[in-house]
């Protein structure tokens, strides 16, 4: 059975039955078999059918959520001019005067919430704590101007209607940054994006989608879309921004130069005169030359590791430690045991004894290597240095000093290592 069949198959698992719950159990097997994360996608439910978490009365309407809510708030008049302001007025108040309110994030106003959008992004694959919720509250005859935002987006209807107008942006898959459209000022990392010319939604045909209580609407980042409200509309708005690949290998390629002195060198001088500046531009040419040697270094799990799992780990998986300054390891053999006990320092600088335990002898040549190593090792290194120990024993050992406080587990990869 497939990964999908299994997760609408059993919907009393938590994390299917998020899915199943909001989509349905036909909308689940759609949703993630034909257009997640790329292609627009729609559903329209019931009300009744949503959520328990979503019916819940704070999310009754603006009322309701604006008595609870204490976050920003944004406000406009999207019918009639593209721009934004921020606002500590009441929502409720904007509303009759006749502008959109968006309550930038809700999540802590609404019991449960936080809970659902964890299991709602363990569904989906995305990180923990990439995705918020936020509202959105329009008069009739209101709503957004077009744009598209660098969010994958899951709009769901709770009272009151109103009509997207959507289509892909042309050109521009998988944007970064911050939302853009006609009339709005683009941000700077938009430029690189967009060398070819900035995109138009005038030369894009515009599907239109109405949303009733209970519609539910998927965006993937980079979709043009404009709202209008054909009556008083309430509705959440669930933004998710997870990592991209870039934002995975700036800091691990930043960690792995670090560990070369030639790149932690000043430009001392770039600013001097032109033989001084020559010389540095050379040394960074030299520099380059070599970097996609050190670059070869990282592996797609070094981008994006895995979670430790202590129940289930991956003994293949080779991981990086070095011990803590100032923590201290003894190793004592009493008969067929060795007793372990670890001391190391807390965020007041005081020392505490983090582990006291007994462990079998044959982990005793795997202790002593581990109190001599000043460098940094991989996991692979310990078990060529003790090699009667199993890998399982070895994995357990060096997660328990990890968590002792005795070693650091390393998230970068090591340019001698």
């Amino acid at each position: 059975m497939s990964a999908l069949a299994r997760l609408v198959a059993t919907p009393t698992d938590a994390v299917g039955a998020t899915l199943t719950a909001l989509f349905g159990a036909d909308g689940t097997r759609d949703f993630l078999g034909g257009y997640w994360p790329e292609r627009s996608f729609w559903v329209h439910r019931e009300l009744a059918d949503l959520p328990a978490v979503l019916r819940r009365d704070e999310l009754g309407g603006l009322d309701a959520l604006a008595s609870r809510y204490r976050g920003p708030i944004a406000f406009g008049r999207g019918a009639v001019d593209t721009r934004t302001f921020n606002s500590d007025a009441h929502p409720a108040h904007l509303f009759k005067l006749g502008f959109t309110a968006y309550l930038y994030d809700i999540v802590a106003s609404v019991p449960g919430l936080s809970a659902w959008l964890e299991a709602l992004e363990q569904g989906l694959g995305v990180p923990g704590g990439s995705s918020k919720i936020g509202a959105f509250a329009s008069p009739r005859g209101d709503g957004l101007p077009i744009h598209f935002d660098a969010d994958d987006v899951i709009s769901v209807q709770l009272s009151g209607s109103k009509t997207f107008e959507i289509a892909p942006v042309d050109g521009l898959r998988y944007p970064i940054g911050q939302q853009f459209g006609p009339g709005m000022l683009p941000g700077d990392e938009l430029y690189p994006q967009v060398s070819a010319g900035f995109p138009k939604p005038d030369v894009t045909r515009l599907e239109r989608v109405r949303m009733e209580p209970g519609s539910i609407l998927f965006l993937p980042r980079g979709t043009w879309h404009t709202t209008r409200a054909d009556s008083d509309s309430f509705s959440i708005s669930i933004g998710m921004r997870p990592p991209a690949a870039l934002d995975y290998l700036l800091p691990q390629l930043r960690s792995l130069l670090l560990q070369d002195s030639r790149w932690r060198r000043p430009l001392y001088g770039i600013a001097g005169s032109a033989d001084q500046r020559g010389d540095e531009l050379r040394r960074i040419d030299d520099l380059l030359r070599e970097l996609p040697e050190a670059l070869a270094r990282l592996t797609a799990h070094d981008l994006a590791p895995d979670a430790v799992d202590t129940s289930a780990p991956d003994l293949d998986q080779e991981q990086r430690f070095q011990r803590v300054p100032m923590a201290s390891l003894s190793a004592e053999l009493s008969g067929n045991r060795v007793q372990v006990s670890v001391s190391a320092w807390d965020r007041e600088w005081i020392e505490r004894p983090t582990l006291r335990t007994e462990m079998p002898a044959h982990l005793l040549p795997a202790l002593d290597w581990l109190r001599e190593r000043e460098a940094a090792f991989a996991s692979t290194e310990l078990k060529a240095s003790a090699p009667g120990v199993p890998d399982i024993d070895a994995w357990q050992l060096l997660d328990l000093l990890s968590r002792a406080g005795y070693l650091r587990r390393l998230s970068f990869s090591l340019l001698n290592g």
